[in-house]
């Protein structure tokens, strides 16, 4: 069944909501995020230095890394580069980086329709990641590649049971057949996003 999220189409469930969250909660979903939106932010290593740590508080972002402040996770794949990542609604009503001059040197653009992100929600992301042939052993917070696959843009580690992965939107469905191959064996099923409000933005892991 679609809906709408701050104007764009979204899935949002497959039939059954509680059905959807119990996945999570004890196997693993797999969600289409159309609710989330992508921004491009660029300048050179100690401009976005300032701009982040301006943002978020010293020390600035590390390359290789994310930060995560209200709605919005700040992702610095690399010394020049970083992706802004959260609700549409929430990249529209800012949040600006720099200020005055500094602002000027500061280039962002929005990506989000060249970009697909896919949630892995459950006590089962790991293993469904490692099943996939992509990184499972992340930290919270981290970021990584896909060694193997240059279309996939950067996988991050939200919480214990929480996996995004960004990967360019010509290349989804292959993602998704990885994804959906390596998860039967684990129980994976697709999960919407009424299922994930319910969940909560980033709910605490259980015990």
């Amino acid at each position: 069944m679609l809906g709408e999220r701050d104007g764009h189409v979204v899935a949002a469930h497959y039939g059954s909501t509680p059905g959807e969250i119990a996945v999570c909660m004890k196997s693993v979903g797999l969600a289409d995020r159309s609710d989330l939106g992508t921004l491009e932010l660029r300048a050179e290593r100690s401009m976005l230095d300032r701009a982040l740590a301006a943002r978020l508080g010293d020390p600035a972002i590390a390359p290789g890394s994310a930060r995560r402040m209200r709605d919005v996770w700040y992702l610095r794949l690399d010394a020049r580069r970083t992706l802004l990542l959260g609700s549409h609604a929430a990249l529209r009503s800012g949040p600006m980086l720099g200020k005055g001059s500094d602002r000027a040197e500061l280039t962002c653009r929005d990506i989000a329709s060249s970009i697909a992100i896919v949630s892995i929600i459950g006590p089962r992301a790991g293993r469904l990641m490692a099943a996939a042939g992509l990184p499972d052993d992340l930290a919270i917070g981290a970021l990584a590649r896909d060694p193997h696959e240059p279309s996939v843009v950067a996988i991050l580690r939200e919480s214990q049971r929480r996996i995004l992965v960004l990967v360019r939107a010509a290349a989804v469905d292959a993602l998704w057949s990885r994804l959906l191959a390596a998860g039967e064996p684990l129980g994976a099923a697709f999960v919407g996003c009424d299922a994930l409000t319910l969940l909560g933005a980033a709910p605490p892991d259980p015990a």
